[in-house]
């Protein structure tokens, strides 16, 4: 609670050489579909919760 980020912010970490586990606050809208492909700084993951 009270942390900032920013857009190039590190909000996860690379396990196992391809899989990222992303800590999100509850309330956060997931804007990626299961199985959905991603691209590191491209690709919106998610909406944080306004004022958390």
């Amino acid at each position: 609670v009270g942390d900032e980020c920013s857009v190039d912010a590190h909000m996860g970490f690379i396990k196992f050489g391809s899989r990222v586990d992303l800590y999100l606050p509850l309330g956060s809208q997931i804007e990626v579909k299961l199985d959905q492909k991603t691209v590191g700084n491209q690709t919106l993951i998610a909406r944080l919760p306004e004022g958390k």
